[in-house]
């Protein structure tokens, strides 16, 4: 959704394609807020950790550890980061950290979207594979009572 944001972002033109017009994800926007919050939340937790991990490090070779404001300028980056993505989610229009050329967004919106159809199809295969080996099991309770049943 971001490449796709960025490539419209760059020309308009891309809006007309059939190609980039559709959604590519089943997912609905409370869906994508939970799983930001959940990164969100890791992100800060893995900021928490390094910074203690850092200052545990310096103990032990006898310097002296990093102050608070350290570790608050991580946080406060994280926070921004997840900021700039809500705010390109509610405007639908998103930015790259460093610029790419079209055929470069191009083809990774194609990789993206091939990932996308490999996993749906796995999905519905894994299901289908559930659906088999009831219905098998199914059976072979079947013959296996009927077998019994008549002393086979």
């Amino acid at each position: 959704m971001k490449l796709r944001h960025v490539l419209f972002g760059i020309d308009a033109k891309y809006k007309k394609y059939k190609k980039y017009k559709g959604d590519e994800s089943d997912l609905d926007d409370e869906a994508i807020e939970l799983h930001e919050d959940m990164m969100k939340a890791k992100d800060l937790e893995r900021a928490e950790k390094k910074f203690a991990k850092e200052n545990e490090k310096l103990a032990e070779e006898g310097k002296k550890p990093q102050g608070d404001s350290v570790l608050k300028e991580r946080i406060k980056d994280v926070e921004d980061e997840y900021n700039r993505l809500k705010k390109e989610r509610r405007t639908g229009k998103a930015t790259l950290k460093r610029e790419r050329p079209v055929e470069k967004l191009e083809e990774a919106i194609d990789k993206l979207d091939e990932k996308i159809k490999t996993f749906k199809l796995q999905m519905v295969d894994r299901e289908a594979g559930k659906e088999v080996a009831l219905g098998t099991r199914y059976v072979l309770r079947i013959r296996n009572f009927t077998t019994d049943a008549v002393g086979l």
